[in-house]
């Protein structure tokens, strides 16, 4: 049995090693260049309950910085703790005063955003004209965030205080960890009403009954900021945010989204 043998035309095998050495020096560059790129990301860690207004932000900075901004999300208590762990992590987006308070992280100075609003929600199939309605026998289940963990929470457990509603409902109050959370028990008709942000609260329209803004006279202040971790002030991406941060475009992105 013969063989055929067959033979690349006359210049094709110096033209197959040109493209393999071609294709490893591009490999080579790109393997070079994984840093830089890597380099051109700003890590953020934020509360959970503004992982909708982030998101838009997040992309205007990137198409007018070229910076990818990296957003972390979980409750206070879980991105405090991931920060302090991990030195990836450049901010911190939440509250002032709770940044202030939790020593788990030193900050070097805060980056204004905005100012934070709570407002009390209900499923579909119920309304609410006002807070006080809450004592009402058809609100047996009131959802609202861990006050030790989630500033929100804390916002919730001030205003029904300071409202003499607290006493009203007791056994009717349901804790859980995050804003998100809230609005999971709200979408699904699961609780009777519950205490979330303007944010987030915008962010469900059309998926909820309505939603009450809350006199912000009956909870603290709520100054929304993105505290710059100290020692990390130089990172690339932290300048940038804190000139766009100041611009009519960031402002009007957190605006549309209740802050």
């Amino acid at each position: 049995m013969s063989t055929t043998r067959r033979f690349a035309p006359t210049g094709r095998l110096p033209l197959l090693h040109h493209l393999r050495q071609t294709l490893a020096i591009v490999l080579l560059f790109c393997a070079g260049l994984g840093p830089a790129l890597a380099a051109e990301s700003l890590m953020i860690a934020v509360g959970a309950g503004y992982k909708r207004s982030i998101g838009e932000l997040a992309a205007a900075f990137e198409r007018r910085s070229g910076i990818r901004l990296e957003p972390l999300f979980g409750n206070m208590g879980q991105v405090l703790a991931q920060a302090g762990q991990s030195d990836r992590v450049a901010l911190v987006l939440g509250d002032q005063a709770f940044l202030e308070e939790a020593g788990q992280v030193a900050f070097s100075r805060y980056l204004p955003v905005g100012r934070g609003r709570l407002v009390l929600a209900w499923p579909n199939g119920k309304r609410l004209a006002e807070p006080a309605d809450l004592a009402a026998p058809g609100f047996a289940r009131i959802a609202l965030p861990d006050p030790r963990h989630a500033v929100y929470g804390k916002a919730a457990s001030q205003f029904l205080a300071r409202s003499a509603l607290a006493p009203r409902l007791q056994g009717r109050l349901l804790t859980v960890a995050t804003v998100p959370q809230v609005s999971a028990y709200l979408t699904s008709g699961e609780v009777d009403a519950g205490f979330v942000n303007l944010t987030e609260a915008l962010a469900l329209s059309g998926r909820i009954g309505g939603y009450r803004e809350l006199d912000p006279g009956l909870y603290d202040p709520i100054r929304i900021v993105a505290g710059v971790i100290r020692g990390r002030e130089n990172r690339p991406g932290v300048a940038e945010l804190a000139a766009f941060l100041e611009t009519s475009e960031a402002r009007a992105a957190l605006a549309r989204h209740g802050l």
